[in-house]
């Protein structure tokens, strides 16, 4: 292979010759430092906006102007468990390992159930039934009314997993890199499916047509039959990582973004039609009033139309990691700045927001579970070696931006001679 010069001075690579491997589980969620930061999407319902934050409250706030309703003090933060509303009672899970259900009217406490470990991924309730995972490696199931245990299911990995319940089935994944289908009136496996990476998904999971889409962290979206647990397709989403959501989807198009801040617009079929580069992107998209909004480590809320075209942006003050909400013509959405936003949609004019107790708080690196690896044939082994005692920053991988932490990630380069390539097929998934 001919070698280009660079800006990696002595050391010349192409970078097809990267690529990231990860070394450990995606555990910063477990992480996370208490303040006032808020690592939620918004729930609106009457009139109200519900959300948690790291500083221990949930809190209930006058969607109209922003003014506080009342909050509830848990006593540790909750972290990246949206609020879900059913029957006028608010579920969420934290740091605690309780289960919370909320009064939606008063913010009394109805009842708690306690796991053995962190909660941080929000609920599915159906029919009388409250479906939840946890860092303890279960997903429970407990009556919506009593908080009194019905079942649950043990895997082999942290569930930091939405369920999706589907003609009787709940579906959800786990670190062990399976993704689960079980009988949600008994907890019975009726099948599970095997990825090459941990699958976390803190919003619902798409299920459309007897089809569920989810992505894994050995970066692929996967459309898997829910009545069969075979794989009818799969898509390459990008180097390093799964995002914590699956697509949208929009009359005959899926939306998919991913960690290096790529949005996809795909077939059903799993062919790519456009794509939008914005930034990086750990904030899970919403689709609304055709338009789709999502939030960018470069600190700002970005409006683009289903084309995946920019029409606007919103700045804050931190990055923007999470999945917003909308209502009327409004947008609500967090900042890791403290504050929650409502913005007009049509005018992109502020209308209000409200800040969480506290200064914004610590999240562990971003790509800490990653590590960039060289992959050079045996030739090359010296200048391996020599390269792997080096510490780059990787130009080109993120655009700058106004923040308090690098833009560009720094990665410890080590060395390994891959046995096949990023895009050959999983040897345990038929090729269709």
């Amino acid at each position: 292979m001919e070698e280009k010069s660079g800006s990696f001075d002595d050391f010349s690579v192409e970078l097809e010759d990267f690529e990231y491997k990860q070394v450990k589980k995606f555990d910063r969620i477990f992480n996370l430092g208490e303040g006032g930061s808020f690592t939620q999407e918004p729930c609106i319902h009457n009139g109200i906006a519900y959300l948690a934050c790291l500083d221990r409250n949930v809190y209930a706030i006058n969607a109209e102007n922003g003014e506080p309703v009342w909050r509830f003090e848990a006593s540790a933060p909750f972290a990246t468990c949206s609020p879900v509303m059913h029957e006028n009672v608010i579920y969420i899970g934290g740091y605690d390992h309780n289960l919370y259900a909320l009064d939606a009217g008063s913010g009394e406490m109805l009842w708690k159930f306690v796991a053995r470990d962190k909660l941080a991924s929000s609920v599915c309730v159906n029919n009388g039934k409250v479906y939840f995972g946890s860092k303890d490696q279960n997903m429970y199931c407990v009556d919506s009314k009593t908080g009194e245990l019905i079942w649950k299911f043990a895997t082999q990995g942290e569930v930091v997993s939405m369920p999706a319940f589907y003609e009787g089935k709940l579906l959800f994944g786990s670190y062990d890199r399976f993704l689960y289908c079980v009988d949600a009136e008994s907890g019975t496996l009726i099948w599970k499916f095997e990825t090459q990476g941990d699958i976390y998904n803190i919003t619902k999971l798409l299920v459309h047509d007897d089809i569920v889409y989810f992505p894994s962290f050995d970066n692929y979206l996967r459309a898997v039959d829910v009545n069969t647990g075979k794989l009818v397709w799969k898509f390459l989403t990008g180097s390093y990582g799964g995002m914590g959501s699956g697509p949208l989807l929009n009359k005959d198009t899926l939306y998919q973004a991913n960690r290096e801040g790529v949005i996809y617009a795909l077939t059903m079929e799993g062919k790519e039609k456009a794509r939008i580069r914005i930034n990086e992107v750990f904030a899970y998209p919403l689709l609304y009033d055709e338009k789709i909004f999502v939030g960018s480590g470069d600190h700002n809320l970005y409006c683009i139309d289903l084309n995946c075209r920019k029409l606007w942006t919103f700045p804050t003050q931190h990055e923007v990691w999470y999945k917003p909400a909308a209502h009327g013509s409004r947008v609500y959405f967090t900042s890791w700045d403290c504050n929650m936003y409502c913005v007009d949609i049509n005018t992109r004019r502020l209308l209000w927001k409200f800040r969480g107790k506290g200064s914004p708080s610590y999240m562990p690196p971003a790509f800490e579970s990653y590590e960039l690896v060289l992959s050079r044939s045996a030739d090359d082994s010296k200048t391996l070696e020599d390269a792997s005692r080096k510490t780059y920053d990787i130009e080109g991988l993120e655009e700058e931006c106004t923040s308090e932490y690098k833009s560009r990630v720094t990665y410890q380069v080590s060395t390994q001679y891959a046995a096949k390539g990023k895009y050959q097929i999983d040897s345990d998934e038929e090729e269709f």
